[in-house]
């Protein structure tokens, strides 16, 4: 079986953020099409440690290193995509043309040819919803899912998503969590979450970051760090 390729690196990475310490350093390594998750109780650390591996922030000390597909700048698409927890759509286009406007802001492919991967893109989530409304007209679900397919209209080999189950209920939370599995699986996009909840993690993740008082600690199988949760708060 061929290991898969290490797209990204990081050696005792202190995010920089005020509230982080020194001790804080993370050290893994984050393949193609992973699922990896990163939890702990301080959200502006985890959302930190996201935007440090995504370089969007150099870390306060150590380093992150990208694997050269990552870094090279040739191809026709966006290596990283990034989506905060308080990215929006744009409130004067529908949802399809929302989902278009990097695309074809980026000269990505012929206006046809984006037409239509948005088409079949959209249709991959079956809900009730109308991606031709305004995003004022749509509910939370409709709103994120929109946001990644907007994100992978660039063809991007890491998507990092920050919070992404905020405001949506226990159904619609099972059908992101499975929705962003699928394209993990199905695209070999690697996705990394933070404040990820637990029955996502437990059914998906291929790897975990736990941020804690004590440091930054990284598994790489899910029942370890089940036990680390159980040893700790009991």
């Amino acid at each position: 079986m061929n290991e898969k390729e290490i797209l990204i690196q990081a050696i005792s990475a202190v995010p920089n953020s005020e509230l982080s310490t020194l001790s804080q350093s993370l050290t893994c390594e984050i393949s193609a099409a992973d699922l990896v998750c990163i939890l702990g109780q301080r959200i502006n650390i985890l959302n930190a440690c996201l935007e440090m591996l995504a370089g969007i922030n150099e870390p306060y000390s150590g380093s992150i290193k990208y694997s050269d597909n990552l870094l090279d700048n040739s191809h026709d698409y966006l290596a990283i995509c990034y989506i905060y927890h308080n990215s929006t759509l744009l409130s004067i286009m529908n949802g399809v043309d929302n989902v278009k406007a990097p695309a074809l802001y980026h000269h990505l492919a012929p206006k046809n040819e984006i037409d239509r991967e948005a088409d079949i893109l959209l249709a991959e989530l079956e809900y009730e919803a109308d991606h031709r409304v305004l995003p004022a007209f749509m509910n939370m679900l409709q709103k994120r899912h929109l946001l990644i397919v907007r994100a992978i209209m660039l063809k991007p080999r890491v998507l990092f998503i920050e919070n992404p189950f905020m405001g949506l209920d226990s159904e619609q939370a099972l059908i992101f969590g499975n929705y962003l599995a699928e394209l993990v699986k199905k695209k070999n996009i690697t996705v990394i979450t933070s404040n990820a909840n637990l029955g996502f993690v437990q059914s998906y993740a291929d790897q975990i970051i736990y941020s804690s008082p004590a440091g930054i600690h990284v598994f790489k199988e899910k029942d370890d760090f089940f036990n680390h949760i159980q040893m700790t708060t009991t």
